[in-house]
């Protein structure tokens, strides 16, 4: 029975990848067809070609698998029917169904069906297939007739849980849980949060949901799109392969520091105070006070010079003009045209009619005006012109004058994001104008910037992109882009201020969020979910909890539960740790002056034994280091399987071990359980702790054996 079975499936994967090869073939050539043709004839026919090109393309892009496996399933209902899983949807050549696409109706069972619950299925098969060829194959008799020939057992999420974890994410589609399943498969249009520890699959389960949204409510999000949101740009680079992996390309992958196209960020090195201020719900009135801090009346009239006249912009002009745009919709920018027509019609009127906004430049002077000829009788006026007429044309004329564009940008200055939020914290009395009543002194000399640069040219940090978002709504100057549905990794950092800016983004409440509170290193610390679905104004949200940890071995995973509780206290789920391996955790303390060359040398065995091996570093390591993070750098060689980064920057990824230097240094700062607890839970085999003086006592509680 096996050898037959696995024979014939063999057969089958043969033929899948002959159709596979045979498809994209046909594909190929209709393009190059296509792109052939002349761009002549009608515009529908130009249009259907376009249309043709791009879908032809897209199609290339999906049957284009890499090394991932075309098919990985087989379903043997209790009808007889049978369907092969797949990555993609693949046809013979009569049209019959030769491969399911996992994310259609008829593949469900693949990932629920159970001895007690079998959805009407007698036999799931497991393919192992590795550069299209069947390695292993393995059955489960769910219900029905059996075969006792066949070895059953979950053997494939085994193989996965211990495969070496590479320099990028990979897709879990052939072994995707039921649990995790069932939230992939969450419909459209609804707010769903999912919590669990880490190396439940969180990341995978929102990634592969937004792979199953864009299959199942395509012609919706194609037209409006999907945005995942990661944490860092280091996150954004681990997990970009896994959407096209699984035939996927439309998504829109930003980190936090790129949710606002066009910004320049660079590291940041604020005080926490300031991190946790620039995230306040407050900024929202400060940058609202900094935007109508640059809408003000003028303070002394200013004369503009016109033909042999003058013009003159008083203080209650200017004032007058300001109070009628109260009432006009929009942001600055776009308010600002009607500052500019409010004036203008004054003005124009005052050349028509007189008035005190009007006199003349020579004090009237018959003798001077005569030197100005025709100008000085300015505008000419012809038998048909109306009054209508006449002071449209002297609109246009002042418009354009120099002297009232500068007037206007004493009074209503067209801005950008980055000047206002350059300009109020650079500039000591506007940054007082804006704070004042809403923060304290202290508060705002945290938001102080040094003056003297290009706003255009200044490199933002990361807390910085929210502000600048909230000011593009306030000035009009937003990108415009909404999505048919957000997905937003570690949700439990997201700033008052970053919901407001992944608000803006989401075209109504579908969003998935993902997080775990106890790795929050948000300078504010810990916060509950209720706070963070309020500052998203989402209603009616599902929270959903995975509970089995995929990712830590034994030995990691009671450590891990050890520290989880110890920053949550009874505010958690049990945990179900799942691999077999026991993995081992080190804890090496009062190393002193030795803790850096020690690190390294562990990080360059374990590198020579593993695939991938991550050295965390605490902030005071590079200021202590001679020569800094370069000397550490250097000292690593060029070794590609080594990863050198802070906390922050390691979340969301997995590695086969991690080794922290300073591990004392890190537990004693301002987020040490939870940064600790990030690092412990990164990795896959083995966890290396360095301190130059002696860990605290609850972390060698939280890793002692047993």
């Amino acid at each position: 029975m096996v050898d037959e079975a696995f024979e014939e499936e063999r057969r089958f994967v043969e033929l899948a990848y002959r159709r596979l090869g045979a498809v994209r073939g046909g594909v190929e050539r209709s393009l190059e067809e296509a792109l052939a043709q002349e761009r002549g004839g009608t515009h529908q026919a130009r249009l259907e070609r376009d249309v043709f090109v791009e879908n032809a393309l897209r199609r290339l892009e999906a049957l284009e698998l890499g090394d991932h496996a075309l098919v990985f399933g087989r379903l043997d209902r209790d009808d007889e029917e049978r369907f092969h899983i797949g990555r993609v949807s693949l046809s013979d050549e009569h049209g019959d169904p030769l491969v399911v696409d996992w994310r259609a109706p008829v593949a469900e069972p693949f990932y629920r069906a159970t001895a007690q619950v079998p959805m009407g299925v007698e036999r799931r098969w497991h393919l192992a297939v590795e550069h299209g060829e069947l390695r292993r194959l393995e059955l489960e008799v769910l219900s029905g007739r059996g075969s006792e020939d066949v070895t059953a057992g979950p053997t494939a999420l085994y193989a996965a849980l211990e495969r070496p974890r590479g320099a990028q994410m990979v897709d879990i589609v052939a072994t995707i849980q039921a649990d995790q399943d069932e939230l992939i498969r969450r419909p459209l249009g609804h707010a769903l949060l999912v919590e669990g520890s880490p190396g439940t699959g969180k990341t995978a389960v929102a990634l592969h949901r937004a792979a199953y949204l864009l299959y199942t409510y395509r012609w919706r999000l194609e037209h409006q799109g999907l945005l995942v949101v990661g944490p860092t740009p280091g996150f954004v680079l681990y997990v970009r392969d896994v959407l096209p992996s699984l035939g996927e390309s439309g998504v829109e992958l930003r980190s936090l520091a790129s949710l606002r196209p066009g910004t320049l960020v660079g590291d940041t090195d604020s005080t926490p105070e300031s991190r946790a201020l620039r995230g306040s719900p407050r900024m929202v009135k400060v940058l609202a006070r900094a935007v109508r801090d640059r809408e003000r009346p003028l303070r002394h009239r200013i004369e503009i010079p016109f033909g042999s006249r003058v013009l003159t912009v008083t203080p209650e002009l200017s004032r007058r003009a300001i109070a009628a745009t109260r009432s006009v919709r929009g942001g600055h920018n776009q308010r600002r045209r009607s500052v500019e027509d409010a004036l203008l019609d004054a003005l124009a009127h005052a050349v028509l009619q007189g008035g005190p906004l009007i006199r003349e430049a020579w004090g009237g002077d018959d003798r001077v005006v005569a030197l100005f000829g025709p100008g000085a009788d300015w505008p000419p006026r012809f038998p048909d012109d109306s009054d209508e007429d006449i002071v449209r044309e002297v609109r246009q004329e002042i418009r354009h004058l120099e002297a009232f564009q500068r007037v206007m940008a004493r009074l209503w200055p067209r801005l950008s994001a980055e000047e206002v939020l350059y300009d109020m914290r650079a500039r000591p009395a506007l940054l007082a104008s804006a704070t004042r009543g809403v923060l304290s002194a202290d508060e705002a000399a945290l938001l102080a910037l040094e003056p003297g640069e290009d706003p255009s040219r200044h490199v933002w940090e990361v807390e910085d992109v929210p502000l600048l978002d909230e000011l593009d709504s306030l000035l009009g100057t937003h990108e415009g882009r909404v999505f048919g549905h957000v997905v937003v990794d570690e949700a439990q950092d997201v700033s008052p201020m970053a919901a407001r800016a992944i608000r803006r983004r989401l075209s109504g409440s579908s969003i998935t969020l993902v997080g775990d509170r106890a790795q929050s290193l948000a300078p504010w610390g810990v916060q509950p979910w209720s706070a963070v679905i309020e500052q998203l104004r989402l209603k009616d949200v599902s929270i959903e909890q995975l509970r089995v940890n995929y990712r830590s071995p034994a030995r990691i995973g009671r450590a891990v539960a050890r520290l989880r509780e110890r920053i949550l206290g009874d505010d958690q789920g049990a945990e179900v740790v799942l691999r077999r391996t026991p993995g081992a955790v080190e804890l090496i303390d009062d190393l002193g002056e030795n803790v850096v060359e020690f690190a390294l040398a562990r990080v360059r065995t374990l590198a020579n034994e593993v695939h991938s091996v991550a050295l965390v570093l605490d902030p005071s390591v590079a200021e202590n280091t001679v020569g800094g993070i370069g000397s550490i750098l250097s000292r690593l060689g060029d070794l590609d399987t080594i990863r050198v980064t802070d906390v922050p920057g390691i979340r969301g990824m997995e590695f086969d071990a991690v080794v922290v230097l300073d591990a004392a240094a890190l537990a004693k700062g301002p987020t040490g359980e939870r940064s600790i607890y990030v690092a412990l839970t990164r990795a896959t085999q083995h966890v290396v702790l360095c301190a130059a003086a002696s860990a605290p006592s609850w972390l060698h509680e939280a890793l002692a054996d047993g």
